[in-house]
């Protein structure tokens, strides 16, 4: 009589589209939610009677709690089964839409904002360890960047898009219909997406002693300091282009070429993370770093500095995608779940610390200053990854995730 599979092993397909397609749908939700209030700053203002600053740490807020609770939301969530929190997160994102488009005072948009933040700290908490385990270890990389390609996807359309539909027919509209999306995807993720189950009792590793384990503490390091410089210069990229001579109606068709130059560099990501993990890590990271030094050049020479900040995204959206596949294969066996959550801690940490770092750098010393302040922390991240040659960044994939 055959042996009747683990329920793991038989939930795995040779490369399962549909469902990665999904959870791919479901990063471009998340990112949409996080980045939209930029969009419709100034309507959601003025509807509020509040200043756009005061709008702005809608945002700012979003991304403290995601920083502050990616982690021990993993953790306290372990042995949940995955399908049906991850469909949980994605009900948790509508009810935030909702709560938000409904909102007609401050303080009912920010518990929206902070709901929001809850849930997408929850969903970047499982996600990566989800993906993980649809596909073979040898698969994982490639797996990771299709996911995540959604993110890119949403910065490069989902955003402009939202506004788009915002500055239409209203940015409570918007909210409503990212609201109706994540339900829909919610419906669908229960039928179509895989099954996992959590922890058992007693077997998981706590946070602090993941977090000790050499391979994963270098790759989240790395992380947390290569996304500090990065987004020390890029929360403030419009007035530094403007400073370097671009014109306010060139603007936006300079953030459009940064976004294609991001999905190069996805491309990328996904044709070597696989098969030259170490090498890519060392190539973004020093790529980053090299375009921040040409920006510090760039002076009054528009042509330089656009196509410096291109290059700029161009790494930064392979790393996004490369440091999701190397935590995963850094982790201790049954903790894939609780160290991608760490990193994800990690990545917000930097989102949120960087718009900190480049605001004072930006009030004291201006515009020119950023890319010299990101790039002494973007080099620390090289340093990371050459430091974690024998654990954390490798130069081959492991046969097996953690």
């Amino acid at each position: 009589m055959t042996a009747k599979p683990e329920p793991d092993t038989a939930a795995r397909t040779p490369w399962p589209l549909a469902g990665l397609l999904l959870v791919a749908a479901g990063t471009f939700l998340s990112v949409t939610t996080e980045m939209l209030p930029m969009g419709l700053l100034s309507s959601i203002a003025r509807d509020l009677d509040v200043s756009e600053p005061t709008v702005g740490l809608l945002v700012t807020g979003y991304a403290l709690m995601v920083a502050l609770f990616a982690a021990p939301m993993g953790r306290l969530t372990a042995r949940f089964r995955r399908r049906g929190l991850l469909v949980g997160t994605l009900i948790a994102y509508a009810a935030s839409n909702v709560i938000m488009a409904l909102s007609t005072a401050y303080p009912l948009a920010t518990a929206a904002r902070l709901l929001g933040g809850l849930s997408h700290g929850a969903f970047w908490a499982i996600c990566a360890g989800y993906v993980a385990r649809m596909v073979t270890a040898d698969r994982v990389g490639r797996a990771v960047t299709l996911v995540f390609a959604g993110g890119t996807v949403a910065i490069m359309l989902g955003v402009p898009a939202g506004t788009a539909l915002g500055l239409a027919i209203g940015w409570r509209a918007a909210f409503a219909v990212l609201a109706g999306v994540a339900l829909l995807l919610a419906l669908v993720g229960w039928r179509l997406l895989p099954d996992f189950p959590g922890e058992e009792p007693g077997t998981g590793l706590s946070l602090l002693r993941v977090l000790r384990t050499p391979s994963v503490a270098i790759v989240v390091v790395t992380t947390a300091v290569t996304m500090l410089g990065y987004f020390a210069f890029y929360t403030y990229i419009s007035p530094f282009l403007q400073s370097a001579g671009l014109s306010e109606q060139a603007l936006s068709l300079a953030l459009l070429g940064y976004g294609a130059a991001g999905a190069v560099g996805l491309l990328a990501a996904g044709l070597l993370v696989d098969k030259r993990p170490r090498f890519a890590m060392l190539a973004g990271t020093t790529l980053l770093t090299v375009a921040l030094i040409v920006l510090a050049f760039a002076g009054h020479s528009p042509a330089l500095a656009v196509a410096a900040a291109a290059l700029a995204g161009l790494a930064l959206n392979a790393l996004a995608t490369l440091v999701q596949a190397a935590i995963l294969r850094a982790a201790p066996a049954g903790a894939a779940d609780t160290a991608a959550a760490l990193n994800a801690s990690a990545f917000n940490v930097g989102i949120g610390g960087g718009a900190l770092v480049g605001g004072i750098v930006l009030a004291g010393w201006g515009p020119s200053a950023l890319p010299i302040v990101a790039a002494l922390l973007t080099c620390a991240g090289v340093c990371g990854v050459t430091y974690g040659r024998r654990e954390g960044f490798p130069a081959t994939v492991p046969s097996s995730i953690g």
